[in-house]
């Protein structure tokens, strides 16, 4: 459940950095590009983080090169502007991830819930 949490968390936080680059006609297709791209570099940033031993802030350097490229290819804009907006999006979505830390026992488990 915390990665689920920490997916929502990443989301609802970059988001509204990626809409705030885009006028108003290419930011609903910006929007839907910065959803797939979360929802491709997420699940491998966690497979790494759970199975080596690298520092997450490393891993997190080649995920704004890997969304920067994405934004630049598929939303078509320049590159820096591409690796601009991934930098912004990343770094406040790592901070505020570091700050919002949920227990593990946060969540209810089915056991509690039936008593």
């Amino acid at each position: 459940m915390e990665l689920a949490f920490n997916l929502l968390l990443i989301i609802l936080t970059e988001l509204p950095i990626i809409g705030f680059f885009f006028r108003k006609r290419k930011r609903k297709n910006a929007l839907i590009i910065c959803l797939f791209v979360n929802i491709v570099t997420w699940p491998a940033v966690n497979i790494i983080r759970l199975n080596t031993n690298l520092n997450l802030d490393v891993v997190q350097i080649f995920v704004v090169i890997a969304e920067g490229m994405g934004y630049w290819f598929i939303c078509h804009v320049g590159w820096k502007k591409g690796f601009l907006i991934s930098l912004l999006a990343n770094a406040a979505s790592f901070i505020i991830a570091k700050f919002v830390y949920l227990p593990p026992d946060f969540f209810q488990k089915k056991i509690d819930i039936i008593r």
